[in-house]
């Protein structure tokens, strides 16, 4: 019975320490109670992601009134990756990325020289924060990363390896990934040769869902479906799913479904 509950101890130990390990903090973030070095393991629930703090005890405190930690909490949210910037938090009009300016370490963009002076001549680093953290100023300039699952996803260029989320390039308002900078330059060399698996990819990411029919444009019968590259894909009728099931090679297909015109005819972003 002893070496039972060791070996659960230690598995549960293993299970724990992966956890942290996966979660890498930036080494200023702090704990917005305390004020001490951030833990991984001493995480709250906030705003759809996660705030670090130092210890259990901060953590209670943090979740019996998170509206007092709040310019904090959101900061860290955007110290910590888990929320992009998306507007001035000082006009919510668009950014320039010459305007910015170090908030609590963490870079901040506005939309002109006179947005920017605000917080920059602000007196104190808290008065800055508030500035730009604030609740209603964070709402407006602020959203959650998206998360995508990656872990079946494979580099269209290089077929047999995964993709990884930080080499990826912006393509139709979503996210193309690859497995390393040197896919991302080809891409970057000549986007419109890889059009339609960049396209395939935003849908088997989730970015993108079918809402016709991609050969004729009509509603789709999800009783007349093919699978390409493991992407379900449906059609009006049998004439259509049967001139791409019919198609020679899974390339052909996949032009045939996921080209430009015929992308933008049967998908759209979420």
């Amino acid at each position: 019975m002893y070496q039972k509950m060791l070996s659960f101890a230690a598995l549960a130990a293993l299970l724990f320490t992966g956890f942290v390990q996966a979660q890498e903090l930036p080494e200023d973030a702090k704990c917005i109670v305390a004020g001490k070095p951030a833990k991984a393991e001493a995480a709250a629930d906030y705003r759809g992601g996660k705030v670090f703090l130092c210890c259990d005890h901060c953590v209670e405190t943090f979740n019996k009134d998170s509206s007092k930690f709040a310019v904090l909490a959101n900061h860290q949210l955007v110290q910590t990756g888990q929320f992009n910037q998306t507007a001035c938090p000082v006009s919510g009009g668009d950014i320039s990325e010459e305007q910015s300016c170090k908030v609590g370490g963490t870079e901040v963009f506005f939309c002109c020289g006179k947005c920017k002076a605000k917080v920059e001549t602000a007196a104190t680093e808290e008065e800055k924060r508030e500035l730009v953290f604030a609740n209603e100023t964070f709402e407006k300039s602020f959203e959650k990363k998206p998360s995508y699952d990656l872990k079946d996803v494979k580099c269209f260029m290089m077929p047999k390896k995964g993709v990884k989320e930080d080499k990826v390039v912006e393509h139709r308002k979503g996210k193309v990934f690859f497995c390393c900078p040197g896919c991302v330059k080809k891409w970057n060399e000549e986007p419109a040769k890889y059009e339609s698996m960049a396209n395939h990819q935003l849908v088997k990411t989730g970015q993108f869902k079918q809402t016709a029919c991609p050969i004729s444009g009509g509603d789709i019968d999800e009783e007349q479906s093919v699978e390409i590259d493991g992407v379900k894909v449906a059609f009006c009728c049998q004439n259509c799913k049967g001139k791409v099931e019919s198609a020679s090679t899974d390339e052909a297909k996949r032009e045939l479904v996921f080209g430009s015109k015929l992308f933008e005819k049967g998908f759209a972003k979420k």
